[in-house]
C-alpha cells in the first residue's frame, strides 16, 4: 500500500554537527529542520536481532521528499519531537513511492 501523507504521524528533528575550531564537522549537535515521518521500528531480520541484542534499535523512517531531506547524509541525527528519542543516520535514499524518501537509523549505542 502506498505511503500518504496521514502516515507521517511523527514529527522529527535532523540535527547537524558544527564545526570544531579546525573546521571540521566534529563539533556539538545544532538543531536542523523538523518535518513529519513514520516512523517503523524494525524486528524481523537477522540484522535488526542482533542490533537489538546490542541495545541498539533499528528503525526505518519515511519523509516528504524536499529540497531539506536531500541533505540528509549518515553524518546527522534525527530526534523524536515528541519522545525525545535520538537516532543516528545510518542511510538515506530515494523512497518506495514516489515523492518520499526513506531513512534508515539507529537508536542507542555511541551518539554520532
Amino acid at each position: 500500500m502506498p505511503t500518504g501523507a496521514g502516515d507521517l504521524k511523527d514529527k522529527v528533528r535532523f540535527d547537524s554537527r558544527e564545526e570544531d575550531a579546525n573546521g571540521d564537522p566534529l563539533g556539538v549537535f545544532k538543531p536542523g529542520f523538523t518535518v513529519w515521518a513514520k516512523v517503523d521500528y524494525l524486528r524481523g531480520s537477522e540484522a535488526a536481532i542482533q542490533q537489538r541484542l546490542e541495545k541498539r534499535q533499528p528503525v526505518s523512517m519515511t519523509v516528504r521528499d524536499s529540497s531539506q531531506t536531500r541533505t540528509i547524509t549518515p553524518a546527522m541525527r534525527v530526534v523524536n519531537v515528541r519522545t525525545g528519542e535520538i537516532f543516528n543516520v545510518t542511510a538515506a535514499s530515494p523512497g518506495r513511492d514516489a515523492g518520499f524518501r526513506n531513512i534508515l537509523a539507529v537508536s542507542g549505542g555511541a551518539p554520532g
